[in-house]
């Protein structure tokens, strides 16, 4: 870079390097000028390959969670049908046979309480 360093002898010199500048600056400013251009063209491509893909995805997606909450449904229905008959039950049977429930409550009441209430401290 040294070597394109010369000493400059009058104004006329000093005018040329300057104009000589410019011309090294119009060019680089072309170049990039031509450059973005042709990001902005694939800027503009990806854009729409994007929204393709987006919409395909979109399509396929809706369907995809219309069928999961269809099948969500299906199986909230089915376990609230299942406890509602398993709750009839239950009164039924605490209905029929009430000293049972109560010591069947109560053993499962002590185990729980066994369970849950950990080491005991000294």
């Amino acid at each position: 870079m040294t070597d394109n360093i010369k000493p400059m002898d009058s104004a006329d010199d000093v005018s040329e390097g300057v104009n000589k500048a410019r011309e090294a600056v119009q060019e680089s400013l072309g170049a990039a000028r031509e450059k973005l251009s042709n990001v902005g063209g694939s800027i503009s491509g990806a854009r729409e390959k994007f929204t393709e893909v987006r919409d395909g995805l979109s399509e396929g997606t809706r369907e995809r969670v219309t069928q999961a909450r269809e099948g969500i449904k299906h199986g909230y229905d089915r376990a609230r049908k299942d406890l509602d008959q398993l709750s009839a039950d239950v009164n039924v049977y605490v209905r029929d046979n009430p000293g049972r429930s109560i010591l069947i409550a109560a053993g499962l009441g002590f185990a729980l309480g066994f369970l849950l209430r950990g080491e005991r401290r000294r």
